[in-house]
């Protein structure tokens, strides 16, 4: 008994006493990064994909935009070329007549831009598949106390497609408003336990009566969205919530970078690391009143 005390004593003296290294990291120069946001989905309008800068760490300024590039979008039969918005510099846009077809590959190329002030022009790809999905038949709200909390669960009766594995992305809205407008609010699930099965009375997502934009009253109009993606867009929503909630400091991994499908093509060897994401999603909603029950 007495080697173990010594054994442990020894160990614990050797944590306690054992050298630390300070080490000094460069917060306030550093060069600034491409960040894609946006996407192409089933629905016909405008869509808009946004380019702008990484920022120092330290730094309280908005995101400095990125005007001037050329941005095309192939989705496998043709290429269009989106017009930047006059009044929102690096917003880039289709035609309001644009809509994405489910089971094409949508490309999108970004050329003409300098992000690391280096004097080389840079390009950029990024690609996604936009994914099929079933119509969602009917909804229906259900109040539940949950936790000594008000929720709302927002129930769906909807066919899920059999012999292949199925990504979704979960929102909703309440008066035409978008609740969950923010992606760590998103819901996002597999088929892995429905795989082609007929879903009834199914929840879907909760509005909370802690929020005051989601305590619903009798004669709401709500309305569930569900999108189908890709496993890989998936992912990064997971991740980017996963960033912005924190992790486990006990069995969390280290923070990261969050995985990004945008690509630095041109020149061949640049070092730019690209952030954000491009995704191509079809789109199903369903509405319904909430009677207050």
């Amino acid at each position: 008994m007495r080697i173990k005390f010594n054994i442990v004593a020894i160990i614990v003296a050797t944590i306690l006493t054992a050298c630390t290294t300070d080490i000094t990291l460069d917060l306030k120069n550093t060069t600034p990064e491409l960040v894609v946001e946006g996407a192409v989905t089933s629905d016909t309008l405008a869509h808009i994909i946004q380019l702008k800068k990484t920022a120092g760490y330290f730094s309280n300024q908005a995101a400095e935009m990125i005007s001037g590039a050329t941005v095309t979008l192939n989705d496998g039969l043709s290429t269009i070329t989106l017009i930047e918005d006059v009044l929102n510099k690096g917003n880039y846009q289709t035609p309001a007549t644009y809509h994405g077809i489910a089971g094409r590959t949508y490309t999108l190329t970004i050329d003409n831009i300098d992000v690391n002030a280096d004097g080389i022009k840079e390009q950029y790809t990024a690609t996604s598949r936009m994914n099929a999905i079933s119509h969602i038949d009917s909804i229906d709200v259900k109040k539940e106390r949950i936790f000594q909390s008000n929720m709302w669960a927002v129930k769906a009766w909807t066919q899920d497609p059999d012999g292949e594995r199925n990504y979704y992305r979960i929102r909703s809205y309440r008066n035409n408003k978008l609740t969950t407008d923010s992606i760590q609010e998103w819901g996002v699930t597999d088929d892995e336990f429905f795989n082609g099965k007929y879903l009834v009375n199914e929840t879907m997502i909760y509005f909370s009566g802690s929020k005051i934009d989601e305590k619903l009253k009798s004669g709401d109009l709500i309305m569930l969205e569900i999108s189908g993606i890709t496993k890989e867009y998936k992912e990064f929503i997971e991740q980017a919530q996963s960033e912005f909630w924190g992790r486990n400091p006990m069995f969390g991994g280290q923070p990261a970078n969050i995985p990004t499908n945008v690509k630095q093509t041109l020149p061949v060897n640049g070092k730019n690391n690209p952030h954000g994401y491009f995704a191509a999603y079809s789109i199903s909603r369903a509405k319904t009143i909430y009677d207050g029950e």
